[in-house]
This record gives structure tokens, C-alpha cells and sequence, in this order.
């Protein structure tokens, strides 16, 4: 197996019952991967409790702690995990990682949450071209425009 680790990319913030949801499946994704050799870095699922117990007193706080120690990570990293669960496009903490992929030209690759291959590896044999990462950030604007 090669070294290294995949950074997987989700959004997180929202109702409680989403933040579980989204919680829950980055956990399944990050067990799935690790049940098949490849190894991920699920911010969701580890920085979570750093949050919690840090108690930041705003989401900018937390933001300016936590968020810059995500992006060593993920520059770390061999390429990122988009998973295009309900509320990406609109997160701001995803948006953030596929500029920051874009500007670092880290790989990013795509799972939907509702389509998982039995062999994930095939996730990791294409990544996005530019154009489609464009594409995707563009398409961003464009949710914030409506």
C-alpha cells in the first residue's frame, strides 16, 4: 500500500439532526475506507470533540482555531474526499477546502453518500479535472446568488 492518507470533506454545521447525520456518515465513510487499506483524515469525526472541549464562545473563534489546523492536514494529504451529502455546496467550511485544493493543486475526488462503489478505490482512480473543480465552485456562486 502507499503511504499517506486521504483527507475526506464534508459539510458539518447545521440543525442537530443533520450535524448527526453528517457525523454518522463521515464515521461510516471513514470505516469503509479503513475496512478497504485506504486510510482518511475525517475532520468531522476528529475534530468534533477538539471543538467541544476547546468551548469556543463563537463559530468565528472556532473557525480561526480550528480550521487552520484542518488545512495542514489537509495539505498533508494525498488528495481530498468530497462527500456530496445534503448542505456541501453551502458550507462554508467545504468551499474553503476546495479553494484551498484548487489553489494548492491537491487532487479532489467525489463520493456520493448514496452511491458508495463496494470497491472504494475506484473513488481514488479519478480525480476531478480543473475544469470540474472550477465547475464546482462556480457552481457555489451560483447557490449563493439564488
Amino acid at each position: 500500500m502507499e503511504k499517506g492518507f486521504y483527507y475526506l470533506a464534508g459539510p458539518h454545521m447545521g440543525t442537530p439532526q443533520q450535524e448527526a447525520d453528517r457525523i454518522g456518515m463521515s464515521l461510516k465513510l471513514t470505516v469503509a475506507f479503513l475496512t478497504q487499506g485506504i486510510y482518511v483524515f475525517s475532520p468531522i469525526v476528529y475534530s468534533i470533540k477538539i471543538a467541544e472541549a476547546l468551548n469556543f464562545s463563537s463559530t468565528e473563534e472556532r473557525r480561526q482555531v480550528i480550521f487552520s489546523y484542518l488545512l495542514t492536514f489537509l495539505k498533508a494529504s494525498r488528495g481530498m474526499i468530497l462527500v456530496t451529502m445534503e448542505g456541501w455546496k453551502k458550507s462554508w467550511g467545504v468551499q474553503q477546502e476546495l479553494k484551498f485544493c484548487q489553489e494548492n493543486q491537491i487532487p479532489v475526488y467525489q463520493i456520493d453518500p448514496n452511491d458508495i462503489p463496494l470497491d472504494l478505490s475506484q473513488i481514488l482512480s479519478e480525480p476531478l479535472e480543473p475544469m470540474q473543480l472550477n465547475a464546482l465552485l462556480e457552481d457555489r456562486f451560483k447557490y449563493y446568488e439564488s
